[in-house]
């Protein structure tokens, strides 16, 4: 789990902006304190003018005002510890985000805790964005083809193979239906999962079901066999051969 790499202190009392910069150096030694503001008006004029970052430690009575003015104006976007001397704001800074709050004087175990919160809530968001980077990166599993009367909607699981003819892109199907497509065969091997697509050639892209078989050819190459038939040899170069027989094992 990664710590904070940026922290932001808001606090108008110069000896505890100092506490907190030293125990973040003893606890967290890889952590930069990018800012220490001690009030309101200053914490949005930075937030305007810099990134947003990794964690901001907040006292909640500031020098003009209390630190919520921030999120009620929009101005801070990141995750937030309150350090205050006061109890009453418990339910008002989680409400507003917090993801901790300790009392002053703020003791190393509690700023511990609150860093190891951070990593938690921080791995877990993580995941969450590889889910989704996942879940985006997944295959189509349906494309959109041209016909003559308009488009054609085909089901990855029905496609036997792509092939290049005069520069186009078509798309056949295992019932032998030949459709034309917006795509480049380069741009449909990054695509489609690997597992069930092989790029024989520069002209064909084929589905492992279409495969019924394949034989030696000349050099060192193989010939695939095909269903429906393509219109000509459907080559495999000798450099590429021992790959190919390797994912049709699987």
């Amino acid at each position: 789990m990664t710590l904070p790499a940026r922290v932001v202190i808001l606090e108008d009392e110069a000896p505890a902006r100092q506490r907190l910069e030293e125990a973040i150096r003893r606890l967290a030694p890889a952590t930069t304190v990018v800012a220490a503001l001690p009030s309101v008006a200053q914490a949005a004029a930075w937030f305007a003018a810099h990134p947003a970052p990794d964690l901001v430690l907040a006292d909640i009575q500031l020098a003009d005002g209390l630190s919520f003015e921030l999120f009620e104006r929009g101005a801070l976007d990141a995750p937030v510890v309150f350090c205050t001397a006061y109890d009453e704001y418990v339910l008002s800074a989680m409400a507003a985000g917090g993801i901790d709050y300790l009392l002053k004087p703020v003791r190393d175990d509690d700023l511990a805790r609150a860093l190891d919160r951070y990593q938690r809530l921080e791995a877990r968001f993580a995941e969450r964005v590889r889910g989704v980077a996942r879940a985006l990166a997944r295959p189509p599993r349906r494309l959109l083809a041209r016909r003559r009367d308009g488009f054609a909607t085909v089901a990855l699981d029905q496609v036997a193979y792509f092939v290049v003819d005069d520069k186009l892109v078509d798309v056949v199907t295992r019932d032998g239906r030949r459709l034309g497509l917006d795509r480049t065969l380069g741009e449909l091997e990054a695509e489609l999962d690997p597992v069930e697509f092989f790029r024989v050639n520069r002209q064909y892209l084929v589905a492992a079901g279409a495969i019924t078989g394949f034989r030696p050819w000349t050099k060192g190459k193989l010939a695939v066999e095909l269903a429906p038939p393509a219109t000509g040899p459907v080559l495999v170069s000798q450099d590429n051969a021992a790959r190919f027989r390797a994912w049709l094992r699987g």
